[in-house]
């Protein structure tokens, strides 16, 4: 999922400017995110997600108008065709980075949730905050566009200004996983101390090493957990994100933390069956 939306530079007065348009282009684009949380069922935060949803539903209605708009402007660039484009490019910028600024806060509220104030996460955390404040910013910094010169000039300034926060937005993906598991094996100790205030005062031996096996489990993913958390250090490897296998090559880490997470869930209630006593 990439979109873009491919706006020219002037270096001629309009409507004189149809080949600048078309031999000076830059891109504005809406950055591929990853909705890859699909392990746990993490809370939904309606407000953020539904806005969200509906920024970039009216991205992907605006961003094909305003091709369409472009067009009409480079076959026949008259003034009205040209004010048509702008304004169409104007409602597109608008859209995408109101779409980014609410993905943003969906990301940070949903770390937050976790309640976990894992200490490696908050750099990130503060980062995303910043981020969503750029977005907004710069959605409303394009409205002042009324110009193809100011239209330019916008673009190239974003296009450089943008890398850094649409990087943190995929740090802030992986928080989010990573928060999520977090707040899962916190919950799963806890779990496990219940448990074993409810089982006979007489354990079996082969009862007591299954228990120690769970504890030394998850001790086990927390340190799988803390070694991918100091592998994403993006204030050091801010560039890492641009790789194509930035997520691909962290997914099968997630899952792995994913897969012995499930394994000690069932041997968790595998105990709780067969040996627990109800609680009074």
């Amino acid at each position: 999922m990439k979109l873009s939306i491919v706006i020219a530079r002037s270096e001629s007065d309009l409507p004189a400017g149809r080949q600048a348009w078309q031999s000076h282009s830059t891109k504005i684009y809406l950055i591929s995110f990853l909705f890859f949380f699909s392990f746990f069922v993490p809370p939904v935060f309606a407000d953020a997600k539904s806005d969200y949803d509906y920024q970039y539903g009216q991205y992907r209605q605006n961003y094909p108008e305003f091709s369409l708009l472009k067009l009409d402007y480079l076959n026949t660039p008259s003034l009205d065709n040209q004010q048509k484009a702008i304004l169409s490019a104007k409602q597109t910028i608008l859209a995408r980075d109101l779409a980014k600024a609410s993905f943003t806060l969906y990301l940070t509220d949903l770390i937050n949730s976790t309640k976990t104030s894992y200490i490696p996460l908050q750099p990130i955390v503060s980062s995303l905050v910043t981020t969503r404040e750029y977005y907004l910013q710069e959605a409303q910094k394009s409205q002042s566009i009324v110009t193809q010169e100011g239209l330019s000039s916008y673009t190239q300034d974003y296009l450089q200004s943008v890398v850094h926060h649409d990087r943190v937005v995929k740090f802030g993906v992986l928080a989010g996983k990573i928060s999520t598991l977090i707040r899962i094996q916190l919950d799963l100790k806890a779990a496990l101390e219940n448990l074993v205030t409810r089982l006979p005062s007489s354990l079996p031996a082969t009862l007591v090493a299954r228990i120690q096996e769970l504890r030394d489990s998850a001790k086990v993913v927390d340190i799988k957990i803390d070694a991918m958390t100091k592998n994403i250090n993006f204030q050091e490897e801010e560039e890492s994100a641009d790789a194509e296998i930035f997520f691909s090559s962290r997914v099968e880490k997630l899952v792995e933390i994913r897969t012995l997470q499930i394994d000690w869930i069932n041997r968790l209630i595998d105990i709780d069956k067969n040996y627990a006593q109800p609680n009074l």
